[in-house]
């Protein structure tokens, strides 16, 4: 039984990383709906920054205020207007917060499972104290 609630603790620590990465993908999409919500509003000939990854920046000068590049997969990319895009994103944001939903739920049922374990290792302790006496 004492193994068990191991292998659940670790499952639910899993879990968490799990929901960790969703959270932080979240706020990334998040990130980058504000962001093509924002370039409507830029004009064409504007610097703007542009990410090259690792939180560094060019200075670049923004050609096209009306499509962005997207990645569809893999090392996949395609042009999509703003609102084709943003609608990409959205659809992305609300696939990875019913899946948060879902590990939620899963941890919820496992962390009763554990409180399950934890009473009967409690109540085995009890009764091996009582047969000592």
């Amino acid at each position: 039984m004492m193994q068990q609630y191991q292998q659940l603790q670790q499952q639910m620590e899993e879990l968490e990383e799990q929901m960790d990465q969703i959270q932080d993908r979240v706020e990334k999409i998040g990130e980058g709906i504000e962001g093509v919500q924002d370039l409507e509003n830029v004009e064409e000939g504007s610097e703007i920054l542009a990410p090259v990854g690792a939180g560094v920046f060019a200075v670049a000068e923004l050609k096209d205020n009306e499509e962005v590049v997207t990645n569809v997969g893999g090392e996949t990319f395609e042009k999509r207007d703003l609102d084709s895009a943003e609608e990409l994103l959205q659809d992305q944001q609300v696939e990875l917060e019913t899946t948060e939903e879902e590990l939620e739920s899963e941890m919820s049922e496992m962390q009763q499972q554990l409180q399950q374990i934890q009473m009967q290792l409690q109540q085995q302790q009890q009764e091996q104290q009582e047969g000592e006496k």
